[in-house]
Formats: structure tokens, sequence, C-alpha cells
């Protein structure tokens, strides 16, 4: 039985725990006393690995997959639309990528309650562990840390996403909840870098296989140079990215035979997952019998008939996208589906896509094997996982990060990061992708910058690289996106909320 099959199997059992079905091979698990707020006598081993994978599945929900996701972090950018038929998610179309925000669109809310009921799991493991104090054991620490990773992560899309909002870091009643927005986003990055610093100094660099998928110190190192990223803070990041590299445990999927040669597509397939590029995945599990799935290849999946009804057809590539691929990038084919084109990985299994939408191409990303989908009878992907934090990802943070600080040895380490993305890509073939070699700064700025767009297209990062750049209100305009402004860069508190709240929770302005 393979690893990934191990750990999925095993990974169930947080649904039949948050259930209240109590049912575990592991002895740790049977041996316990039921939950609640721990003493001394309570700590032992795996103890909080309940409530620690309640938290995890709470990953699964829509805010975090679907197309709710999809349109906050992915069709604001040039990069991609809102895709599918125009009638279909209409307001969808109106607000992210036509930027006419309304502060009662339902993905709004739909993205706020998943991230804060992530964030209040977060707290009660914290909260469980911290009234055990010194007694707590390695283990129990482990699963504090666990904790603290998502309370950051969560933390992290919603000040991106809407700047100030309440920090909660505590559990109580909807009465003490109902707290006001900070007075400035630094107070939710202080919180946030504790929680990263403790992620880092305590979760394992590595788990037995069958947890494979947990978080890792790797992952939080990961997290933290996004976090320094985000507020440029070049030298930090830098340091943190230095440190994720110090760990020899990752590098980049390879062309090997073991890739089918194709190492940056393969880390894309049901094979390819939680591999040695993979820093933060969040897992999905599904057979027939057991849907345990998430919804993230659904939404993006090609909007077609018979073999080719993949998906809904929602975030889908833009023009500007596709001519950014420098000529015979094999990234662009491992990017972009083309419709009116048979299958190109997996042989003439399909017919050509029959064109039922006007689409030219789709997110290739999540793109799935045809005989993965008859053996397990689903054609929609929902056993793909979502990658978050993918090592090629850093490697271009760091090369930006030692580029802005400046210097010879930063400018050698960034042209060296960028070559390491730019030679996996390339492969055996010296005739494409040349190697950067200019050591003018704004020169490799823009080489990294588009690194980036042709590395991780598609992967939700686009929009939050051009809003940190502070290019976004050229880039946007220049992609058709017209209506878009400096005030768009955050959106609107969900209405439902402010209404809620009884007025403690005070609007966006312009909104």
């Amino acid at each position: 039985m393979s690893n990934k099959l191990v750990y999925k199997t095993y990974y169930i059992l947080l649904f039949v725990l948050a259930a209240g079905a109590f049912v575990s091979c592991q002895k740790n698990f049977l041996d316990r006393k039921p939950l609640g707020r721990y003493t001394e006598e309570d700590v032992s081993i795996g103890a909080l690995d309940s409530k620690v994978f309640g938290m995890y599945a709470l990953l699964r929900r829509a805010g975090f997959n679907q197309n709710t996701y999809l349109a906050i972090q992915s069709f604001r950018a040039d990069e991609a639309q809102k895709g599918s038929a125009a009638s279909d998610g209409a307001a969808y179309a109106l607000m992210y990528d036509d930027f006419q925000y309304v502060a009662n669109n339902g993905a709004l809310q739909t993205y706020w309650t998943d991230h804060y009921a992530a964030i209040l799991a977060a707290n009660k493991i914290i909260e469980d562990v911290d009234s055990v104090g010194a007694a707590a054991d390695p283990a129990t620490l482990i699963n504090r840390a666990e904790a603290q990773f998502i309370r950051a992560f969560c933390y992290f899309d919603l000040v991106r996403t809407f700047g100030r909002v309440p920090k909660i870091d505590f559990t109580g009643t909807a009465a003490e909840l109902n707290i006001p927005k900070v007075a400035n986003a630094d107070e939710l990055f202080t919180l946030i870098d504790a929680d990263l610093n403790n992620a880092v100094n305590i979760l394992p660099v590595d788990w037995e296989p069958k947890y494979i998928g947990r978080l890792t110190k790797g992952a939080a190192l990961g997290l933290q140079t996004r976090t320094l990223m985000w507020r440029s803070n070049w030298a930090a990041a830098l340091a943190s990215a230095k440190a994720l590299m110090g760990l020899n445990k990752y590098q980049l999927v390879l062309n090997t035979p073991a890739t089918n040669n194709n190492g940056y597509r393969y880390q894309f397939t049901k094979e390819g997952e939680n591999g040695s590029e993979s820093l933060f995945e969040i897992q999905a599990y599904y057979v027939p019998t057991n849907d345990q799935g998430i919804e993230y290849a659904l939404p993006q999946g090609v909007r077609g008939a018979g073999s080719w009804n993949l998906g809904w057809g929602w975030n889908t590539p833009t023009s500007v996208l596709e001519n950014e691929f420098e000529a015979g990038d094999p990234r662009k084919a491992a990017t972009l589906l083309y419709s009116g084109q048979a299958d190109p990985y997996y042989g003439a299994v399909l017919p050509p896509y029959p064109g039922t939408i006007a689409q030219p191409y789709w997110n290739m990303k999540v793109y799935t094997n045809p005989a993965d989908r008859i053996t397990l009878n689903n054609t929609f992907g929902k056993w793909m996982n979502h990658r978050i934090i993918r090592y090629a990802d850093i490697l271009l943070l760091a090369a930006e990060a030692a580029n802005e600080l400046g210097g010879a040895q930063n400018t050698t380490d960034a042209l060296t990061y960028l070559e390491m993305v730019r030679a996996r890509a390339r492969g055996s073939n010296a005739a494409i992708l040349p190697k950067v070699i200019t050591t003018d700064q704004a020169q490799l700025r823009d080489a990294i910058r588009h690194e980036r767009m042709v590395e991780l297209g598609m992967e939700e990062q686009r929009f939050y690289d051009i809003v940190r750049w502070k290019i976004d209100v050229i880039v946007l305009p220049a992609a058709g996106k017209s209506n878009y402004q400096v005030k768009h860069r955050l959106l609107p508190l969900p209405q439902g909320e402010i209404d809620k709240s009884g007025g403690v929770l005070i609007q966006n302005p312009d909104y």
C-alpha cells in the first residue's frame, strides 16, 4: 500500500471523530480519555490529534478551495477570469473581473466564515494546550504549533483580502467574539509573526508516512517567507527562505523517467502529490464509496460534454498569461489546456473538446488522468489535492529578496535561485529559456517577476504579487480590467457580518 493511500485512509478518522464516533486503529487513540479541557493526567502523545484533524478538515471547505476562494484569490488577476458562460455566475464576473464590488456578494461571506471557523478551531487547540502549561509533552506542543500555523495562514489570507479585520485569538461566546477591527494591520502581523516563529521552532521536519500531508517546519518557513515578502522585509524573508533551503529536504521535481520526463507537469498529477517540491497541500480523499474530496478541480474543470464534462469551467486563463510564456517553454502546455485539442498527456484517449462553451483554454493544472476518472467513477477530480506552497515559489521569492537587497553576493544568489527554476523547466533542451545573466537590478527584477508569472501561472499568486509590487494599477487596466483602482486591492467586509455585529464592525472605506 502506498504512503499516500495509508495516509488518506488514516485521514478519514478526522471526519469520524468530528462526527462523534470514536474509531481508531491507533493504541494512543483507544486508550485516552474523552476530549475536553486537559489536565496533566490527560496529556499523552497524540492526545489532541482528533481536534487537530478536525481543524485540518475545515480547510476542505469552499472558502479555501471552491469558486468562492478562486474568485477572491484568482479571478482578480490579469492571468485569469471568471470563465464559463457569461450567464453562469454573472454576479461573480461583475464583482471579481470588473471590480464592481458589493458587500453582499455571497463569496465574501463564505470566505470570511470559513476562515474564522478555522481560526476558532485553532484557538481552541492553543487554549487547551496552554491550560496544561509545563506538563505539555513534545507531541502536544507540536499540536499547538500546527494550530498556530493554521491561524497564521488564515489571518494572512484575511489581511491581504480585507485589510483590517477583528483579531480573535481566543474562544468565547458570540457576544465576546463580536469585537471591532484592529486599529492597524500591524496588530495582525504581530500575531502572524509570533505564530509562525513558534511553528518554525516546534514543527517537525518530517512526519512518519501515515501522517504525510501534516504541517512541517518547511511549510512554516515557506509561509513565513511569504508573509515577510508581503511587507517588503527583504532581509528577514531571505533568511527564512535560506533556512528552508538549509533543511535539505526539498528539491524541484526534475525531468526523469519516474516523472515521465516532465517534472513540472508531474507535480500536478495524483502521483505527484506531496512530492519533493511540496511544502503545503490541502489533502483530498475520494473513492466512490467515501466522498471526502475537495472541490478545487471541479469549479475549474473543462465545461464540456461527454468525456469532456470535467467541471464548471470557471477560473480560466487569459491571453495575457498565454503571451507571457517564452517560445518553447514547456510550462505553457502544463498550464493551458487548449480547446479543440486532444489530451496532450495521456494519449489519444479523449476526443477533441466539443466546444459547448466558447473558451480558448482552461487550467491544465487541474486536468486529471482519464484512467483515474474511470477507476473512481467521477470526472470532477475531487481526489485532487490543492497545492498551496511549492518550493519553486520560495526560490523565486528568495531571488526577489536577494535582488532587492542588492550587493554582489546577493545578486549572485538571486541569479542562482532564478536559474534553478528555469533549469528545471528547460530540462535538456538548451535551445529554450536561456540563462539570465544580467546583474542590473531593474532588469533582474523584471526577469524574476516574469518567472513568477509563468512558473506559478493559475496558482493564485498573481493578484497578490502585482499588488505588493504596486503595479496592479498599471497591469490590470492594460489587461482589459479597466475599472480597477487602488481601492480594489481590498474587498468590502461581508455585509452580513456588519449587520450581525450591531455596529461594532465598521465597513472598509469606499464601500
